[in-house]
């Protein structure tokens, strides 16, 4: 008994130092070593929500489904943000701008080399175990909701016979369609999603938590990081009819407790921007996606092995 007195006596010691070690980097924020301290507090923290909330994390915890006959042994999730004409493109070394030219030729290689391309739900009952998808499936996918992205994107995807996915901020969903111009970032309307919904389903990048205001250790993160905010930011998007169980994470930041704080509000699988295929077994609350700039080459990037030959 007096053993553990000891041990239990030298816990609180070393949590109340820890306390009194981030109060004083919190106060002299900047340096190498209150990173330090602070980045420790942080990871104290979650291993901390992950101790008291086991039973809620546990079916985050990855399983290897039975492959299904037939199934692809990997999907690429192909991501995409603005789209703009090269000619209009002032930023051309900015990756979450693609060059019109560029995006049409990586479409007509898909349709040329015989890709399909996959819905959400299909995603899911894929990485689950509860569906096949064929060789040569591919999910396409938009982040923001940029009304470039109707003006350029859909027609070419409604050409090829493609569905994609779009990802929207819902605070910035217009209520009436804007004049399109093709040297300003503009986002879409309702009427615009409606009117497209024959190629694209709509789901969650949050209503408004798409914007770095939340500090961290002297780094800026996402207002996502602040997880008091989700479950009313999730019911405003909801409101708006963006009632799906599919997100993706703003700037791809990601970490146990805002994925504890999703599943809490509903959604079953969410995208990150790490780098990477889908398989059978793959997290579904972490699901990769290959990035797709303008000098991407789309057989490389199908095709990673091939580069290596």
């Amino acid at each position: 008994m007096v053993r553990y007195r000891k041990y239990i006596a030298a816990g609180l010691f070393s949590f109340v130092l820890l306390i009194a070690a981030y109060a004083t980097a919190v106060a002299h924020p900047g340096t190498v070593v209150t990173k330090k301290i602070c980045t420790s507090w942080e990871i104290a923290k979650n291993k901390a929500f992950i101790m008291t909330h086991k039973q809620a994390i546990k079916p985050l915890a990855d399983s290897k489904p039975l492959a299904l006959s037939g199934n692809a042994e990997r999907v690429p999730v192909l991501m995409y943000h603005y789209i703009t004409p090269k000619a209009d493109n002032s930023e051309p070394d900015n990756h979450s701008i693609i060059d019109l030219e560029s995006f049409e030729q990586g479409m007509e290689y898909l349709h040329t080399n015989g890709y399909k391309t996959a819905t959400m739900e299909q995603l899911e009952k894929y990485i689950n175990g509860e569906g096949v998808l064929p060789d040569k499936s591919v999910v396409i996918t938009f982040d923001d909701g940029y009304q470039n992205n109707i003006i350029y994107a859909y027609p070419i995807l409604k050409k090829y016979g493609f569905h994609a996915t779009m990802f929207v901020v819902g605070s910035h969903i217009q209520q009436k369609t804007a004049t399109f111009n093709p040297k300003k970032s503009s986002f879409l309307s309702n009427d615009e999603m409606k009117a497209s919904s024959d190629v694209f389903e709509y789901h969650s990048h949050t209503f408004d938590l798409h914007k770095k205001e939340t500090a961290l250790c002297g780094i800026a993160y996402s207002s996502l990081a602040d997880t008091s905010l989700i479950t009313s930011d999730s019911h405003k998007i909801k409101v708006l009819g963006i009632d799906s169980p599919y997100f993706a994470y703003p700037y791809g930041e990601m970490n146990t407790q805002i994925i504890y704080h999703l599943r809490e509000n509903g959604y079953r699988m969410a995208f990150s921007v790490r780098n990477g295929f889908a398989q059978p077994g793959t997290p579904p609350m972490k699901i990769p996606r290959l990035t797709v700039i303008s000098s991407t080459d789309m057989h490389t990037l199908l095709h990673p092995e091939s580069s290596l030959n």
